[in-house]
């Protein structure tokens, strides 16, 4: 069992450290987007929030307590599609000395509604039935990719989830070499931010690849806990940039 080993105890230490230092920090960053009206806070915070819900579902898969909340299991499939979008917008802000989203910019929630619709097959079943499907899940952890509780296949997402996140990430890498009127101080922030997030999404993005080229080994990769520690040690360091960029705002 994955519980008895140290691995996984470390792995879910850190997840949960993570998320601690984040749920605190949203609540300083949150109230800066009331006091001064800083989008790009709020975007940061959206973007946070849905990563701090993703890390959450999946302790909870790990550790077997998912089968006892069913309501809340693939609620934030539409919340993910936002990370990239936010996250970009973030620094899209950092470097414009106007600070409004540029025309159009809500064309980039279209993966959200994408996600919003596909969750409806699953809300829409028994509680019985969401349990059943929850109970053989955590024995089954690859399940999560099979599962037929959607319009599209559930591979699909990931799939596209994480081209888009990868996207605008080089994005935002573009924004930071191209940019010239940004301030040294700034260029510093982005680059730290950047580094700290990319590295995070490509260890996500590098599990999930292995899972769908390589579906004979899928159980194995996703109960690696060698893989598992170092995804929760990115996420607890992208945590720890989160409220010490906080604190530097006072």
């Amino acid at each position: 069992m994955m519980q008895h080993n140290p691995q996984f105890w470390i792995s879910l230490g850190f997840a949960m450290l993570g998320g601690l230092f984040c749920a605190s920090a949203l609540l300083f960053r949150l109230f800066r987007f009331i006091k001064y009206r800083e989008v790009g806070e709020l975007l940061l915070c959206v973007g946070v929030m849905a990563l701090i819900w993703h890390v959450l579902i999946y302790c909870m898969i790990y550790t077997g307590e998912i089968q006892y909340y069913p309501r809340i299991y693939n609620k934030g499939i539409p919340f993910y599609y936002l990370v990239g979008p936010c996250f970009y917008f973030y620094v899209w802000l950092k470097f414009t000395t106007n600070a409004t989203l540029p025309k159009f910019w809500i064309l980039h929630l279209l993966p959200f509604f994408f996600g919003l619709v596909d969750i409806i097959p699953y809300a829409l079943a028994p509680v019985a039935e969401q349990k059943q499907l929850l109970k053989m899940l955590v024995e089954d952890i690859p399940l999560g990719f099979k599962h037929h509780y959607g319009f599209v296949d559930q591979q699909l997402h990931y799939m596209l989830r994480f081209a888009l996140a990868i996207a605008y990430a080089i994005g935002q890498w573009r924004m930071y070499y191209i940019s010239d009127a940004a301030s040294k101080a700034v260029k510093r922030e982005v680059l730290i931010f950047n580094c700290v997030y990319s590295t995070y999404l490509l260890l996500q993005c590098s599990m999930v690849l292995a899972i769908i080229f390589n579906s004979s080994q899928e159980a194995y990769i996703l109960k690696s806990l060698d893989k598992l520690v170092w995804v929760s040690f990115c996420f607890l360091l992208f945590s720890l940039w989160f409220v010490v960029d906080g604190i530097k705002k006072k």
